[in-house]
């Protein structure tokens, strides 16, 4: 009887029940959400906009590093949901906008949901001249 790492164990068990990887079985590709930050515009009460940089690692020879996410805010307000295919590089900066009619202060995310599923930091807004 030969035994398996609970990293191995957990990779062969995904690999035979054909279920995605997640960041805990070996080798798995992994995702970060990196620089997320705010900026109020120059001329007092135009848009916010939001900007991260969603980065891949450790993804399988050949596998496209797709990435389905969405930026969030509190009172359960979110963007359209989004599918992107990142490069070679495995980095790729994404943006959001936000009208202040809609909200002068709160927070926002980065919320990732595939291959896996988790929450960036969040980045604060606020505009108390609209």
């Amino acid at each position: 009887m030969r035994l398996f790492a609970p990293a191995a164990a957990a990779l062969a068990l995904a690999i035979a029940a054909n279920l995605p990887l997640t960041p805990a079985a070996a080798g798995a590709p992994t995702i970060t959400v990196e620089n997320v930050e705010s900026r109020n515009s120059v001329n007092g009460c135009g848009l916010f906009r939001f900007d991260a940089d969603i980065v891949t690692a450790n993804w399988p020879a050949g596998m496209p590093h797709v990435v389905k996410y969405h930026w969030a805010r509190a009172s359960n307000h979110a963007w359209r949901m989004r599918t992107i295919t990142i490069g070679p590089s495995g980095k790729m900066h994404v943006r959001a906008e936000l009208n202040p009619r809609e909200a002068t202060t709160g927070f926002a995310w980065v919320h990732v949901y595939s291959p896996v599923n988790f929450r960036s930091a969040r980045v604060g807004f606020s505009n108390s001249q609209c």
